[in-house]
């Protein structure tokens, strides 16, 4: 669970340490009309987008726009954060954008209507001052829209950042908001006009993938402080994500038969490996009608193959970083949705575990991070691949400014 007192003390010091100063004066809308009568727009950090929709850059402050007819079983995430679950994205989308729980709303009685689009940022990297001119263009929109508030989720601790910067700039130029907070310290700091902490993994906003009504208590408790007379207000959400012992969730099974035994390159040893994942990937684009691979336009093959090029001759050029990031998100999510194909209660984090410490894939994006970590120049590029968890440290404590410079975050409130 997300309190920093549970987290290991690598975690704990690096989240303490981003800078998350308010932006001003807190912004406060106070409400006009009931719940009830209130037109509702969705805003997610977690850098959704559809196929046809450009992925989002490494550091980027722009938004994609969904609207409210099409189905958000077809979104794809291109994230730039290594340090969140997909899995629950993988499960239900619904989980990170609640499309289908505001729906029912609607049809509940409890809130009016919702807007005709709905917009999703990357919350990744950036200072959270980045966000404001497109944010406060946004807003233009939102009026147009006739919306009245917005919800707002995140996905990964600097998106909690994120998500408090739209929320104050929103406000500030007249629309209520509320939301998600993951990360109660940052939010307290910040200062958004309205926020539910939860304990939830990040990943998981609402907490429980395929749990309607789980799901639609923290919606609840987020939509009622949209009545709150004064704020800003930060409340906890009581309840934490049931919890699945991991000594109970099935082993890596994929992993433990390998068709070749004599592979001793990584070009071989990624291919063999890839074999064994195959059958269980398609079986779970089978059973959901959707997957989140194709953002770098590259099939799974020919990815192992160009991954396997610099880890089998250090001597040849590293790939194109873009491409790079965008292929490795492809080869995560594609192991990932094997992975949950199998038989078995996974608790959030363990398929994760699973890539990093049971995979020759884990291994090699292992190889690529430790190499990108040893070179200041190349540093960042370490963070977009591995996450703290997995080499278990920090992975630097700064952010991208609006010129695409490198910040130095420091919070001096210790």
């Amino acid at each position: 669970m997300v309190r920093l007192a549970d987290l290991p003390e690598w975690e704990r010091e690096h989240l303490l340490s981003k800078d998350a100063e308010p932006l001003g004066v807190p912004a406060w809308v106070a409400p006009t009309k009931p719940l009830s009568d209130m037109r509702l727009a969705l805003i997610t950090t977690a850098g959704l987008h559809f196929a046809d929709d450009a992925a989002f850059e490494f550091a980027d402050a722009t938004y994609r726009a969904i609207s409210n007819g099409e189905d958000a079983g077809d979104l794809m995430l291109s994230h730039s954060s290594s340090n969140f679950d997909r899995t629950g994205f993988q499960q239900d989308v619904n989980v990170v954008f609640p499309l289908d729980r505001f729906k029912e709303l609607i049809a509940r009685q409890v809130i009016g209507s919702l807007a005709s689009v709905h917009y999703s940022f990357m919350g990744g990297g950036l200072l959270p001052q980045v966000y404001e001119n497109t944010v406060r263009a946004l807003a233009t929109l939102l009026k147009q829209d006739k919306v009245d508030a917005v919800f707002i989720l995140p996905v990964c601790p600097n998106c909690t950042r994120a998500a408090s910067a739209i929320a104050y700039y929103l406000e500030s130029e007249g629309i209520l908001t509320t939301g998600v907070s993951l990360v109660r310290e940052i939010s307290e700091a910040m200062q958004p006009p309205r926020m539910v902490w939860t304990s939830f993994p990040f990943g998981y906003p609402l907490g429980k993938a395929g749990d309607v009504d789980f799901q639609h208590q923290v919606i609840k408790q987020g939509l009622s402080l949209l009545e709150a007379d004064t704020g800003p207000v930060l409340e906890d959400f009581p309840l934490d994500v049931p919890h699945i012992a991991s000594e109970d969730a099935p082993a890596c099974s994929i992993t433990l038969a390998r068709p070749s035994e004599d592979a001793t390159t990584w070009k071989a040893r990624l291919a063999n490996e890839l074999l064994l994942f195959k059958p269980w990937y398609d079986l779970s684009r089978r059973r959901r009608g959707r997957t989140m691979v194709g953002i770098s336009d590259t099939s799974i093959d020919e990815i192992m193959d160009r991954l396997a090029v610099w880890l089998d001759d250090r001597d040849q050029a590293l790939p194109d970083f873009k491409w790079f990031k965008y292929a490795t998100e492809d080869a995560k999510a594609f192991y990932g949705e094997a992975l949950i194909a199998q038989p078995g209660d996974y608790p959030p984090g363990h398929t994760e575990r699973q890539l990093w410490n049971e995979t020759v894939l884990g291994e090699a994006l292992k190889e690529y991070h430790h190499y990108f970590a040893s070179d200041p120049k190349l540093a960042l590029m370490a963070r977009a691949i591995a996450s703290r968890a997995a080499v278990e440290k920090s992975t630097g404590s700064f952010a991208i400014g609006h010129d695409n410079e490198i910040v130095p975050q420091m919070n001096n409130k210790g």
